[in-house]
């Protein structure tokens, strides 16, 4: 069956199609909206995180702890999250195998937890704090 344009059955379609858009999209957001809303700045190395500071985008089961970033001879930087009682896991590969750290992922808090980039993108952004130290003190020819 066609219907025109216009009709009641066409607009009450549109209708549900856009609130289900809307509830789909508000619901899948709002972790990224939060994390976005939340991000903590890196202005040091090693800088403490948290939970609270991550909202709903937390992806492990410590609560809290600190990112460092520790230069390497081989691969350049290893990104580590320590938990407060000095459990050290790595947030990239580096870490895991230069350092020999386990993975973060096997302290996700739940195996379906796809968020973990946020906390590695954050061991980065810390990362970048030393190399953007160490550019400024490097004089311009």
């Amino acid at each position: 069956m066609i219907t025109a344009p216009g009709s009641t059955r066409t607009r009450t379609a549109t209708t549900a199609a856009v609130g289900l858009t809307a509830l789909l999209l508000l619901t899948g957001c709002s972790q990224e909206r939060d994390a976005v809303v939340k991000w903590p700045p890196a202005t040091h190395n090693p800088q403490s995180i948290s939970a609270d500071q991550l909202g709903d985008a937390w992806p492990i089961k410590p609560q809290r702890g600190s990112v460092s970033c520790v230069k390497t001879p081989y691969s350049g930087f290893a990104i580590i999250f320590t938990t407060p009682e000095g459990k050290a896991y790595a947030l990239n590969n580096v870490a895991q195998d230069e350092k020999g750290l386990p993975n973060a992922d096997t302290v996700k808090t739940s195996p379906k937890t796809t968020t973990m980039w946020r906390l590695r993108l954050f061991g980065m952004q810390v990362c970048s704090v030393d190399r953007a130290k160490q550019m400024q003190s490097t004089p311009t020819p």
